[in-house]
């Protein structure tokens, strides 16, 4: 038995509580927070036109389908300073590896991410107040925006240490987000070739969540998501190992 690998996992949980340390110490942070709850109820109450006669549901579809999009600008503000010039120094002074700090940082975001939904629980709890609403799609809802939520942090923290600084991180991560969340929108506006417009759903974010808020798990999209939230991650470790290799 390899006596090293409890150390190893030891100090991945010390890691985290590092990362969630600095973390809630980012103003900016409960910013990004209350900016999310505020859209996602705002889209939903007033976009949705709930208090409408006649227009108004109880369709949480449309809650969900937002929050991916109000994400690309909310979850790159958890990992663009996951990587700034003074925090990797100090990084890289510590007993641990790539793989480890990777996976610190991205569970911690992770984390973070999760608890921006937590006040916007308030909005499926009134609706159920004018009327009934579908337990099985809240719960899958909110299951999918875990997996879109550990794609689009495990992205942040690939392009947050592949870009230096932190304004240079949250653009390109906002960028990068905004493209792989809403490029099944493309042949809607050109006109491309069918396998073009299969390649954009198939890659897209946003698509792959689409069956998780009404209601449906699809196991695709719970592999794509595995997939790539391993990518990101797996690339994050080999860049951050060349950045100390001086190979990068």
């Amino acid at each position: 038995m390899n006596k090293t690998l409890p150390v190893y996992w030891y100090r991945i949980p010390v890691l985290i509580k590092k990362e969630l340390l600095l973390l809630g110490m980012q103003p900016v942070v409960y910013l990004a927070a209350a900016v999310f709850t505020a859209s996602c109820a705002f889209q939903f109450f007033l976009g949705g036109q709930f208090f409408v006669y006649g227009k108004g549901s109880t369709d949480l579809r449309f809650f969900f389908a937002v929050i991916p999009y109000i994400s690309i600008l909310t979850v790159p503000v958890l990992t663009m300073s996951l990587w700034d010039k003074n925090m990797l120094r100090f990084d890289e002074s510590l007993p641990a590896t790539e793989g480890q700090l990777v996976v610190a940082k991205w569970v911690a975001s992770l984390a973070a991410a999760v608890l921006m939904l937590v006040p916007g629980t308030a909005v499926p709890f009134a609706v159920s107040l004018f009327g009934d609403i579908d337990t099985a799609q809240l719960v899958t809802g909110y299951l999918g925006i875990f997996l879109y939520d550990a794609a689009a942090v495990a992205s942040g923290v690939f392009f947050g240490v592949l870009v230096s600084g932190r304004v240079a991180a949250f653009l390109v991560s906002s960028l990068v987000l905004a493209v792989c969340t809403g490029i099944h929108v493309v042949p809607l506006y050109l006109n491309v070739p069918d396998w073009i417009s299969g390649i954009c759903s198939q890659i897209s974010f946003a698509w792959h969540f689409d069956a998780a808020g009404k209601g449906i798990i699809d196991s695709r999209d719970v592999v794509f998501y595995g997939v790539v939230t391993g990518g990101f991650l797996t690339g994050a470790a080999a860049i951050l190992r060349m950045r100390k290799r001086g190979r990068l």
